[in-house]
């Protein structure tokens, strides 16, 4: 189910990400229910009138712009249907029947901030309904290392979350929730999937992750995703298990110091007394890297250990929990 979800995500990431990398900026399909902001850039081209063809028109910071023959018009707050009646309105005293179409060139009026586990975080702009799902998308979809939960804060002005888990930040009187990944990613119930609004800020979390280094298969990291908690004999299984030459007797647990030391510290295990039950399995913390060394004394040696953590930045991460 999780590998479906995944392909299905990055299926839609694709649809969105096909039309190039303007596409985000230069709306090709944008509904006449699109509302009018300050930074909008539109376009009005009337058929009896040649004047307003072929340029485009900025939407000031105080939500007016300023159109041929017209002259100042507040725009800010309108849909795209509405402005147009407007135009044609105003024009009709010099024009018995004007024929307009309105269109919009670039949207700067609606930001919604994405950040964390994303492949492509920073600001996207809404044209139209978007979902979560949309808005991640739109983001490059999640990376590899991307937890389980979604954080979303929308201001006042914006009204609150229509999620349960929202509640309201008395500092500020941002409306903040969270939702899970997998609810928004797989569809799983629309209600969690729900409208991205101006201004929302989204921040994806990343993972908790184990490390699995040395003699094994298949070495990375794994994240723990929903788990809190995985066992030494679990990470090695996702690691593929130790290889032929592997001397699992003296794996080691290589952990971050509680005092916040800079070296780690270096915990023996046997492997394969944990393996055939006659000691107890370990249970790994989060950013814990178990170390399977090879059969040689050189490479079974602590100095070995340490190396093995300076390959840590540069594994691929598994998303397998």
């Amino acid at each position: 189910m999780k590998l479906f979800s995944l392909i299905l995500f990055s299926l839609i990431v694709c649809v969105f990400l096909h039309a190039g990398p303007d596409s985000a900026n230069r709306p090709a399909d944008v509904p006449g229910s699109y509302i009018l902001g300050p930074n909008d850039q539109i376009t009005v081209d009337v058929l009896e009138l040649p004047e307003f063809n072929g340029k485009t028109y900025r939407i000031d910071s105080g939500g007016s712009v300023s159109l041929p023959l017209i002259g100042r018009l507040q725009a800010a707050g309108m849909t795209l249907t509405q402005f147009e009646a407007e135009v044609k309105t105003r024009l009709m005293s010099q024009v018995r029947n004007p024929h307009l179409v309105t269109g919009l060139v670039e949207t700067r009026s609606q930001p919604v901030s994405v950040m964390g586990a994303v492949n492509t975080p920073g600001t996207q702009q809404l044209t139209g309904n978007r979902t979560l799902f949309d808005v991640l998308a739109m983001a490059g979809g999640l990376k590899t290392d991307a937890g389980d939960e979604i954080k979303i804060t929308r201001v006042p002005a914006e009204g609150p979350l229509p999620l349960p888990s929202a509640v309201t930040d008395l500092a500020t009187g941002d409306s903040v929730a969270e939702v899970s990944v997998r609810d928004v990613v797989e569809l799983r119930d629309q209600k969690f999937n729900i409208l991205a609004h101006p201004r929302d800020e989204i921040s994806v979390a990343r993972a908790e992750v184990v490390y699995v280094v040395g003699d094994v298969n298949k070495p990375g990291g794994f994240t723990l995703s929903q788990r809190r908690t995985i066992t030494a004999v679990e990470a090695l299984s996702l690691a593929e298990g130790p290889t032929h030459t592997a001397a699992p007797q003296h794996a080691r647990i290589l952990r971050i110091s509680s005092d916040g030391a800079p070296t780690r510290q270096q915990i023996p295990i046997d492997m394969n007394k944990v393996l055939s039950g006659k000691i107890s399995d370990v249970e790994l913390q989060p950013k814990d890297v178990l170390f399977i060394p090879d059969n040689t004394a050189k490479r079974a040696s602590v100095k070995a250990a340490e190396t093995a953590l300076a390959t840590i930045s540069g594994l691929i991460i598994w998303r397998g929990l």
